[in-house]
């Protein structure tokens, strides 16, 4: 008789925990963005190979990124962009607005369109994946693996289209 009853208690919770397992990894799936929230500095450095010509360029670049905590972003950026094959070096400054999208387990994936300052090109399909340090302080930043293609128009016509490796850091300042 007291096995019966054991086996009565063991199969009730069981079956508690099934129906509240689900609950559970429901929230965390809908909480987790909450853990990237406020205002990042970062400094990322990204090579990138045009997908027509071959020629590789080098950018260099620091900004700041506000995460609202439910997966959308601004950032304002600028920079330094290198050619391999010349001396010419070429400033520039954008902006973003972007959507992310935290994992329980602390990485995220970020995506949006980039556009110049001045209006001059707009940069779609960057994409940035991380990590967010335990104390949601640090974050580590790299380009999607595998690369992703992006595709820089010109206000004036044309277009480049590039693959893409980066890497970079970001730190909390608020």
């Amino acid at each position: 008789m007291r096995s019966q009853r054991l086996i009565v208690y063991a199969f009730a919770a069981a079956l508690v925990s099934l129906m509240t397992g689900p609950a559970i990894a429901d929230d965390e799936r809908g909480a987790s963005n909450a853990s990237l929230k406020g205002k990042y500095r970062f400094s990322i450095n990204k090579s990138c190979t045009d997908t027509a010509t071959g020629q590789t360029i080098h950018l260099y670049f620091a900004g700041v990124t506000m995460y609202d905590g439910n997966g959308h972003a601004l950032f304002t950026e600028r920079g330094t962009l290198l050619f391999s094959n010349s001396q010419s070096i070429v400033t520039f400054e954008d902006k973003a607005n972007l959507t992310y999208e935290v994992k329980p387990n602390g990485s995220f994936t970020q995506e949006g369109a980039i556009t110049a300052t001045d209006g001059s090109y707009t940069l779609t399909g960057a994409k940035i994946v991380g990590q967010i340090d335990a104390q949601g302080s640090v974050l580590i930043l790299s380009a999607a693996v595998p690369s992703v293609r992006e595709t820089l128009s010109f206000s004036g016509g044309g277009f480049s289209e590039r693959f893409c490796g980066a890497s970079g850091t970001a730190v909390r300042i608020r």
